[in-house]
């Protein structure tokens, strides 16, 4: 994937800042079936979210407290499941739906993506940022049409004792501008059946970020991965997606992030179907619980 950010990731006071983002995909960026990896939009989304949490934290600026990832949710749009290739390189535009309504090609590549970011919730100790990528250009049809968002829930903590902290007046005085738009939990323990699909992974140096853990992002390509060999097995635990996990389209994931995984560690992700189109995830490190994760497919 390919970018240039023209603009500066930062919060303005009245919390929303937009910014006009160059984005091309490279063809690398398709799986097997020609459809964009989520993991893909997944991390460029993530650079957007890193630069606005590292802007809030100047809003919070303490060296007595630390600022955790509690949780991200990803929304896409079919729209980003189909790609018109460059016949000039090696790069390709989003492409939208056809004008008829159905899927396929019009001819018309989205290439500019704006980019909007601002607080969405506030709470005690814990505040909500939200993402957007727009088409900005194209024709009129799919012009300012939402692409993806992104939610990122961010908690504060004592560096020692690991327990929530009260936001600071700054941030909590943003609460004002919010529209309330938050992550909702989700309970993979409560419908986890007897039969369900594992596969363990290894923690490699390309998976560590710098803060010396496992980058987020990497969690959800190990859960993709996990779907991809599970959907394939002749007795599936996914009884509603055919054998190919790589022909169906995500709408939402969400993640909740428990505790970190470091380098060389080897993890396990197990998965099943909580109902239809509807699929869970736990990652787990021994009987450490890393991060759960559920997945909504387009029907």
């Amino acid at each position: 994937m390919e970018r240039h950010t023209i603009g500066e990731l930062s919060l303005s006071n009245n919390n929303s800042k937009a910014v006009t983002t160059l984005c091309g995909f490279r063809f690398s960026d398709l799986n097997c079936n020609g459809k964009l990896q989520v993991v893909k939009v997944a991390e460029y989304l993530q650079c957007i979210l890193v630069g606005v949490y590292q802007a809030s934290m100047f809003l919070e600026p303490s060296r007595y407290y630390r600022l955790f990832m509690r949780a991200v949710k990803y929304r896409f749009h079919r729209d980003l499941t189909l790609l018109n290739p460059d016949p000039l390189g090696d790069t390709a535009g989003i492409a939208t739906e056809g004008a008829t309504g159905g899927a396929g090609w019009d001819g018309n590549a989205i290439s500019l993506i704006e980019v909007e970011h601002f607080i969405s919730a506030v709470g005690k100790s814990s505040f909500t940022i939200r993402t957007l990528l727009r088409a900005a250009g194209g024709v009129d049809a799919v012009g300012g049409k939402v692409l993806a968002e992104a939610l990122l829930k961010i908690v504060r903590l004592n560096p020692e004792t690991k327990i929530p902290m009260p936001l600071g007046k700054a941030m909590l005085q943003r609460k004002q501008f919010c529209d309330g738009t938050d992550i909702d939990g989700i309970n993979v323990a409560a419908d986890q059946p007897a039969n369900t699909f594992i596969q363990p992974f290894v923690v490699l140096p390309s998976h560590i970020d710098f803060n010396q853990h496992m980058n987020q992002a990497v969690y959800l390509r190990f859960c993709e991965d996990t779907a991809t060999l599970a959907a394939k097995e002749m007795n599936s635990v996914y009884p509603s997606v055919n054998g190919d996990f790589a022909q169906q389209s995500v709408e939402t994931c969400t993640i909740f992030y428990e505790n970190e995984c470091k380098l060389g560690d080897t993890v396990h992700v197990e998965t099943w179907e909580a109902s239809s189109r509807r699929l869970h995830f736990r990652v787990f490190k021994e009987k450490r619980v890393l991060c759960v994760v559920e997945m909504t497919l387009y029907d």
